[in-house]
């Protein structure tokens, strides 16, 4: 996948070249496109940019981009742009104290084509209705892939005019890192660590992918499938919807309503999957009597406990008592719940409250880990 680039790759062109070029971002669904937006606004870069919300241009209509505003003392009209945009008479290029703009217009391949026509001026000149977006104004899009069968197209001319770079599905490893920042479910970041194969692509099995030749139906019912119908399947934005799922109905509801519920989130295999691996791994110590006693508290002899604990230590330490409490239990674990442990932490936002710990020093040492990060 050579002619794809990382999340991180995409985020950083937008930000480096956003403000003279439009990019059109095309990707499978659910990778995290629209995420885009939200990383790049908490930039530093951008902190002086008025972000307005991502607008799905397949909801836009007549007068949702700009309205006709008469002028009758002079005999003309005028375009009015909508609020969603962020210019108006008083923020536009050429106005003392003006804020550049931060816009994404998502799914923009599959509007009308009345409504590509409208936006047009938007994309090519930074343009709304009469008004130029401020200088470092930046407006970027993104849409699907036409192979996906989802209905998106840009004719030809027009894609001529654009910037078009296609986005990849995140690796387990970068999906693993933002999860785990994120504080999704332990237990579905130990699913994940286990069954990465929820994170294969389809593009993996067309032609010149690592698995072409090998049919996808047959080898990965987990995932998103072009030539198949399927309701439901695992992708990093319904792997997110299943935490939701797991951190409020796990233990509340009985098991065939979760895992109906997961069922309709990520699919019947992933589902099927995921219930097993949560009935296998259930038995984790209480996280506030392993903190309170590290050296005595029970520990499981099941792996997949183990790794689900170790995934809820990191996403849920408050401060270094906690995170030294942890790492006197992890030492009891297995070898390779240790090492899983120390590249999760060593990746993760909570790697200062570990970095100075004696104990964790030691264990890095143990498994030749080493990080200059921390």
């Amino acid at each position: 996948m050579s002619n794809y680039l990382s999340f991180a790759q995409v985020q950083n062109l937008i930000a480096s070249v956003g403000h003279k070029r439009t990019i059109i971002v095309e990707g499978e669904n659910g990778i995290g496109k629209t995420a885009l937006f939200h990383a790049i606004k908490r930039m530093p870069k951008f902190a002086n940019h008025i972000a307005v919300d991502p607008v799905d241009c397949t909801q836009l209509s007549d007068g949702s981009v700009w309205m006709p505003d008469l002028d009758r003392e002079n005999g003309v009209s005028r375009e009015l742009p909508n609020e969603r945009f962020g210019v108006s008479r008083t923020n536009q290029l050429g106005v003392n104290g003006s804020k550049p703009i931060l816009v994404m217009l998502d799914e923009i391949a599959k509007a009308p084509q009345f409504i590509k026509n409208v936006l047009a001026p938007i994309i090519y000149e930074r343009r709304v209705g009469n008004y130029h977006a401020p200088e470092s104004s930046v407006i970027f899009c993104a849409t699907n892939l036409s192979i996906e069968g989802l209905g998106d197209s840009i004719q030809a001319h027009l894609r001529n005019r654009l910037v078009f770079v296609k986005m990849r599905k995140p690796t387990g490893e970068e999906w693993l890192r933002w999860a785990t920042d994120a504080g999704l479910n332990a237990m579905l970041l130990a699913f994940v660590n286990n069954e990465p194969r929820v994170l294969e692509s389809f593009i993996d099995y067309e032609e010149g992918g690592m698995y072409h030749g090998k049919t996808l139906s047959k080898e990965n019912g987990m995932i998103f499938n072009p030539r198949s119908t399927q309701l439901a399947y695992a992708s990093p934005r319904s792997l997110h919807a299943a935490s939701d799922i797991l951190d409020e109905c796990l233990g509340v509801v009985d098991e065939q309503t979760l895992e109906n519920a997961l069922v309709g989130t990520v699919g019947a295999v992933t589902a099927s999957a995921m219930a097993s691996f949560i009935r296998f791994g259930q038995d984790i110590c209480d996280y506030t009597r392993v903190i309170a006693n590290p050296d005595t508290a029970p520990l499981s002899d099941n792996p997949t406990a183990q790794l689900i604990q170790v995934f809820q230590f990191v996403t849920r330490a408050n401060d270094r008592t906690e995170a030294e409490a942890i790492v006197k239990y992890v030492w009891r674990m297995r070898a390779e719940m240790q090492s899983i442990f120390c590249n999760t932490v060593a990746s993760s936002q909570r790697a200062h409250l570990f970095a100075t710990i004696t104990d964790f020093g030691r264990m890095l040492t143990a498994h030749k880990i080493f990080f200059s990060s921390i």
